[in-house]
């Protein structure tokens, strides 16, 4: 191209300077063309580059979904990149918004990755946690975030928005039972609400590897636990009070390349007090208060969708 347009300069013209204006005009014009090529292959599907930020995360689609089965050996799993789960929003041993100390390195740490089907989303989380508090399995509408467990938040449109009080976004509260997933819906009452929670149970299906729940440790010692989990994705027009099969809008969202949510992986971390004592989450929270992606999506990190 630029050697094409180059041999169309009259380099015979009347002045030298009008010759260097011609020869720099066509290298600009030669260079504005091989940006544009280059930022193209970078676009998604709708034309828009992707813009990661430090938290974002690109999850690879998955020809094959992963087998829920708490190992986590799967092929899907080998594309995705591991993440961690390492910023205190809650600290310094008794849930402080002010002591944001993390929990000792060797009590805990948590890593996650995501992959994608036209159909669901698929979360493989690693969490170390040397002591499980599981005081409410058997009730989970008492405080389910006192007890060890893990949190995923999703925001399907990726907009953000205050959601505590409607479906915005979804806060999932996930016990170590491997059934319950609690959503916390303010101002709430009814037969399918009780303390302000709501079971969304048929939203996911997760299986927890390497645990002995009986006894409340894991089966190989490592204090390492493996946790699968498949992901409906809802838009916010899902009835409050949502059942399977009678809510008309009880469908999950067909996903797509290029897709955009917003999102977060979080663990409540409970100790010898059987109450939560550090809330680490994926993403940096902007303010002194950081516990406030439970009311507030636009405080998510983004999720994109990719081949």
């Amino acid at each position: 191209m630029v050697e094409r347009d180059l041999a169309k300069v009259d380099v015979a013209g009347p002045t030298p300077v009008s010759r260097l204006i011609a020869i720099f005009q066509v290298i600009l014009i030669s260079l504005f063309t091989f940006a544009a090529c280059v930022n193209s292959s970078n676009n998604n599907p709708g034309g828009d580059p992707i813009t990661l930020e430090k938290d974002d995360y690109e999850a690879p689609f998955a020809e094959i979904a992963p087998v829920i089965d708490g190992v986590g050996d799967d092929p899907a799993w080998e594309k995705a990149e591991w993440k961690p789960i390492n910023y205190v929003w809650l600290g310094g041993g008794n849930a402080s918004q002010s002591n944001l100390t993390p929990p000792p390195a060797a009590n805990y740490s948590g890593k996650f990755k995501i992959v994608w089907t036209e159909n669901r989303l698929f979360y493989l989380v690693e969490i170390k946690d040397t002591y499980l508090s599981l005081t409410r399995i058997e009730d989970p509408y008492n405080d389910i975030y006192n007890d060890d467990c893990l949190e995923l938040f999703i925001n399907e449109n990726g907009k953000g928005g205050m959601h505590e009080s409607n479906n915005t976004a979804f806060a999932y509260h996930m016990s170590y039972d491997g059934v319950n997933a609690m959503d916390y819906v303010q101002g709430q009452s009814g037969s399918s609400f009780i303390n302000g929670y709501i079971k969304r149970n048929h939203h996911l299906r997760y299986k927890i590897g390497n645990l002995d729940l009986p006894n409340k440790k894991s089966i190989s010692g490592s204090n390492v636990y493996t946790w699968e989990v498949e992901m409906k994705v809802f838009p916010s027009s899902l009835s409050i009070n949502d059942n399977p099969g009678t809510s008309p809008a009880a469908v999950p969202v067909k996903l797509t390349e290029g897709k955009i949510l917003g999102f977060a992986v979080a663990y409540c971390n409970a100790g010898t007090s059987n109450k939560r004592e550090y809330f680490m989450g994926s993403m940096h929270i902007e303010g002194a208060n950081k516990n406030v992606a439970y009311q507030n999506a636009s405080v998510f990190a983004k999720l994109h969708l990719v081949k």
